[in-house]
């Protein structure tokens, strides 16, 4: 892998895949990366399965639209629907957003934490820590499509602020009782339940603990009912307000720059704003 690219975007979410393949479309050389070793984002990641609909019909939404065609031709691609909302199987979104990037042969580099980010005239460099070590990389254009703002702390930490945080897990509750204390709740096609609690923590670095307590008095509590807790996030989902300070260079894009205000049910309306306005760069 060479270290010089025209654009470096994180992360591997619907978002990030959608703008890797805008970019090697455009003829650019393109570079995708990923905290974990899979795709999706907070979806995946944190188990964010809980989204909004949107109309996937306009001329500009090509990506996107193939991604959910490709979810929805699984028999479990999607866990729950209604009129406005549903829930995306986390592994179909995985397995769907590796497929398209390979077919459009995106380059990948997964399993790193950024750490430094200059501004230099002709170019940005990045340095990261992934399981080779320290690796540096130099673009004309960095993109952080996370949710998280990733790459913010390392150009200005001021500028990221952490707000709150919750846990997401799939279980399969038989008594109503265990579930008096969710704050979100939603019964699936198969008789499982997607629940979501808020973590009551205000420091971000106690959040991982507070989360394990939270799910071992759950696993507790289901295995009394004779049931348990199926599938658990590979995180808790932290959410951060952001605000771009003078120390963000015009060749970083963040989500901010796509859409003013956002719920963590907006992913797909993200990733939409996204690649229609990516196709028409002069809107940006």
């Amino acid at each position: 892998m060479k270290n010089n690219f025209d654009t470096i975007i994180y992360s591997a979410n619907l978002s990030g895949v959608i703008a890797s393949i805008i970019q090697k479309k455009k003829g650019k050389k393109v570079l995708l990366l990923n905290r974990y070793g899979f795709f999706g984002g907070t979806i995946t990641e944190c188990l964010n399965l809980f989204q909004k609909k949107i109309d996937l019909n306009l001329m500009q939404c090509e990506i996107l639209r193939e991604i959910f065609s490709r979810i929805y031709d699984f028999k479990e691609g999607i866990l729950f629907e209604d009129e406005k909302h549903f829930l995306i199987n986390p592994e179909v979104l995985k397995y769907v957003l590796q497929k398209i990037c390979e077919e459009n042969e995106i380059e990948l580099l997964f399993h790193i934490t950024p750490y430094r980010i200059e501004f230099l005239k002709d170019t940005i460099n990045i340095t990261l820590i992934g399981k080779e070590g320290e690796i540096k990389f130099s673009a004309s254009r960095l993109m952080d499509f996370s949710n998280e703002y990733t790459l913010a702390p390392s150009i200005d930490k001021s500028s990221r602020r952490f707000l709150h945080s919750r846990v997401n897990f799939i279980s399969s509750p038989d008594n109503y009782e265990v579930l008096k204390d969710v704050n979100r709740k939603i019964k699936l096609k198969d008789e499982r339940w997607w629940l979501s609690v808020d973590l009551n923590s205000s420091n971000l670095y106690e959040v991982e603990e507070v989360s394990t307590q939270i799910l071992d008095k759950f696993d507790e509590l289901l295995r009394q009912n004779k049931s348990r807790i199926q599938i658990v996030p590979a995180q808790s989902h932290l959410i951060f307000s952001f605000t771009r300070t003078n120390k963000f260079d015009r060749r970083i894009l963040l989500i901010t720059d796509f859409i003013d205000s956002y719920e963590p049910e907006d992913e797909i309306l993200i990733a939409q704003k996204i690649e229609v306005q990516l196709n028409d760069e002069t809107s940006i």
